[in-house]
């Protein structure tokens, strides 16, 4: 189970880093489902694993309640991180997010949650990814709930621009094919 928990705390760590450093910098908002998703599909892979190859081993009353523990604390973390965002309208029309402090200080108590609730429930750091692939959905669905009930005139130009966005990498990765 080692090799496992080092390696899901290292990509955890990696992507907590990541994602830390890019909300609390200024961003215009966008709803990109692609990158949760797969999150969400490695988190289930490394579960797959530590009971396939690690032999992990959870009686299901366990299961029940600590992946319960856990979907409820990705949840109730993804929304008081997304409640810490400052939203505004750019000069350009796109309305903006920015975390703060207290977003950063919701992702240390959360993950300090979460590992506690992983160690006790499997030993281990297996569900990490899957943790942080469900808490960045909710919150970034979240602060898309927010913004578009504070600006919903405003919103149609941050989805007008993502999907110019999309059009164009459609159309470049199809030249490069």
């Amino acid at each position: 189970m080692t090799n496992l928990s080092f390696t899901n705390l290292v990509l955890g760590a990696w992507l907590l880093i990541v994602v830390i450093r890019r909300q609390i910098a200024p961003r215009v908002i966008r709803f990109k489902a692609n990158f949760y998703i797969l999150i969400i599909l490695l988190g289930i892979a490394s579960i797959g694993d530590a009971f396939t190859k690690q032999h992990l081993q959870i009686k299901p009353g366990q299961a029940v309640i600590f992946g319960s523990l856990s979907l409820a604390s990705a949840i109730v973390f993804a929304l008081l991180r997304a409640w810490t965002y400052h939203l505004w309208v750019n000069e350009d029309g796109l309305v903006m997010r920015q975390g703060s402090w207290l977003t950063i200080l919701w992702w240390v108590l959360g993950i300090g949650v979460h590992l506690g609730v992983d160690q006790l429930w499997t030993g281990s750091s297996a569900s990490l990814l899957l943790y942080l692939g469900v808490t960045l959905a909710v919150q970034r669905g979240w602060v898309w709930w927010l913004a578009r009930r504070a600006y919903p005139t405003e919103i149609q130009a941050n989805l007008r621009q993502q999907s110019a966005e999309h059009r164009h990498h459609e159309r470049r990765s199809r030249r490069e094919r």
